[in-house]
């Protein structure tokens, strides 16, 4: 997907009008408009701007992720000691044979985390 269509859809889905969007980034709504009609591309000043205001990383905007993960959640601590990205670091530097084993047994655990709650649920 190109940057205009992310942005529109983004813009829409959180009920921004491009004048909305527009006020928030201090530019014109004719800027928006030029985004989203693929005209114009941002600086990455704007595009970084852009990325906090939706919650999503500059590589989602621009398509070159499907994943809208927050950069502020990439670097918050998972553990007391561990931040998501650095477990995505961990992870990458892996071989094929260990990293399709962490996988697993993430798989795993989250199908044991799902059976808890539905089970803690019928409970109730």
């Amino acid at each position: 997907m190109s940057f205009s269509t992310i942005l529109r859809e983004l813009r829409e889905l959180n009920g921004y009008t491009q004048k909305d969007l527009a006020e928030m980034l201090h530019l014109s709504k004719n800027a928006i408009s030029h985004y989203e009609k693929g005209i114009n591309m941002p600086n990455i000043e704007t595009l970084t701007k852009i990325a906090d205001i939706f919650g999503t990383s500059v590589d989602y905007l621009i398509g070159r992720t499907n994943i809208k993960i927050d950069y502020n959640k990439l670097t918050s601590q998972f553990t007391r000691s561990t931040t998501l990205d650095k477990i995505i670091d961990v992870l990458a530097s892996l071989d094929s044979e260990h990293r399709k084993a962490v996988l697993e047994t993430l798989d795993y655990a989250k199908c044991h985390n799902e059976v808890l709650k539905e089970g803690k649920k019928q409970k109730k």
